[in-house]
């Protein structure tokens, strides 16, 4: 279901609070969901707040994005205010590998708290060319830079980095 209302594949996952974020929390997008066109057929009253860069983590892909603490990392991506029904409509599109983390990220007007979507588990696996080439589409659209994004396709090409990585949820 997208927050337009029309049916969307997929299913929703458990909200971690057991309940919609407050209208005031932002959504922390930094893999597919930077993809502006994609965006808002996804969540057509998406509001677009800006630019942001989360400390403390890097880029990863287990097939899909996903972020995972590293203490000299950072991860670009961008801040939207979703309708309770875009939160739905994203908990479909993420799936039940993905959960809902709070994290803290810097803005050009200090630092705002966000939820951000985490894989669950998986192993370091690249993304399809698809994929990959949507995402990369995404950071124009933001005009970010793609550093980190060819690092985290790179690290995929290295079997001996691919682990796999569980976070304590």
């Amino acid at each position: 279901q997208t927050c337009g209302g029309s049916r969307y594949r997929g299913s929703t996952a458990f909200f971690l609070t057991g309940r919609p974020p407050t209208s005031v929390m932002l959504y922390f997008a930094y893999g597919a969901n930077l993809n502006l066109r994609g965006m808002k057929r996804l969540c057509p009253k998406t509001i677009v707040v800006g630019t942001a860069r989360l400390n403390g983590y890097r880029l990863e892909f287990r097939g899909f994005a996903t972020i995972a603490a590293d203490t000299a990392g950072h991860v670009p991506g961008a801040l939207y205010r979703l309708t309770a029904a875009c939160w739905r409509a994203l908990d479909a599109f993420e799936g039940p590998q993905y959960v809902r983390t709070t994290v803290m990220v810097e803005t050009r007007d200090g630092t705002s708290a966000a939820i951000a979507y985490v894989m669950k588990d998986g192993v370091r696996s690249p993304p399809s060319v698809a994929y990959f080439t949507g995402i990369a589409r995404g950071y124009g659209d933001w005009k970010l830079d793609t550093a980190s994004l060819r690092r985290a396709r790179l690290a995929t090409l290295h079997p001996e980095k691919s682990k796999p990585v569980t976070i304590g949820f």
